[in-house]
């Protein structure tokens, strides 16, 4: 019987240890998500976008602002497995005999809901990680196989975005604009389509394709004149000299 009481008390000490351990890092990840999140204001302020070297390159701005979404929606995935780890070993486990014996606190139990990734998961975030290491064509390689053996995966619109910043980076502007092109096309529902839409239009600019730029930037406005997008894409018309529509709204 003492030696029962013995193991569920160094049991109980062990686990209040994992515990804390989860909290630590819990809070490790909402400080960088708030961080991210302050980073994300500053790349959006128009103020500095424009004084920045004569109005700044918007396509490493919008870029960027992409990218440190894309960090936030993974760190809050890891919160919420940290979250659900937690939780799950905050539950006590019941005696092993009919005795009347208090239970280990914090006994982990089988949680079906946290926190192994699925394969979809893994292979986004090891396509993601090559992408920002700058390696991309593993990371062309790994979005692409997610697009393969994962079809209807939500992540979908994401991995052709990341594709089409790929090919960008390494200059192949005709290449990236059908990528972004795509994902209205694929995905119409998904929240990336006014992004996929600047950044075409971007490289539109890019391959020469003046009107086609300025015509889908308008679009873009039209269509999604809230978006962070069709802010920077407001920008890029007025970069571009022209008359800007009534939904913009820059600073003097």
């Amino acid at each position: 019987m003492q030696q029962r009481v013995t193991e569920a008390e160094n049991r109980s000490a062990t686990l209040e240890a994992q515990v804390a351990d989860l909290q630590a890092t819990q809070q490790t990840i909402i400080a960088r998500v708030n961080q991210i999140r302050q980073d994300l204001e500053n790349a959006l302020d128009p103020v500095r976008a424009q004084q920045a070297s004569g109005g700044s390159d918007l396509r490493a701005l919008e870029t960027e602002v992409a990218s440190l979404r894309q960090q936030v929606d993974l760190l809050a995935r890891q919160l919420e497995a940290v979250n659900a780890a937690a939780a799950g070993a905050a539950v006590t486990e019941p005696p092993r005999s009919g005795m009347a014996m208090p239970p280990a606190r914090g006994q982990p139990t089988a949680d079906p809901s946290a926190p192994a990734a699925s394969e979809s998961e893994s292979l986004f975030n090891a396509a993601y990680a090559d992408y920002t290491a700058g390696q991309f064509v593993l990371a062309i390689s790994g979005f692409e196989e997610l697009l393969v053996r994962h079809p209807g995966d939500p992540r979908g619109a994401d991995a052709l975005y990341w594709i089409g910043e790929s090919l960008a980076a390494q200059d192949q502007h005709a290449d990236a604009r059908r990528r972004f092109l795509e994902i209205p096309q694929r995905f119409p529902a998904s929240p990336k389509v006014p992004d996929a839409a600047l950044r075409a239009a971007l490289e539109a600019v890019e391959l020469g394709q003046r009107d086609d730029a300025i015509r889908e930037l308008r679009q873009l406005i039209a269509a999604h004149g809230r978006s962070d997008a069709a802010l920077i894409g407001c920008m890029q018309l007025d970069r571009m000299g022209q008359t800007l529509p009534s939904g913009c709204r820059l600073p003097s």
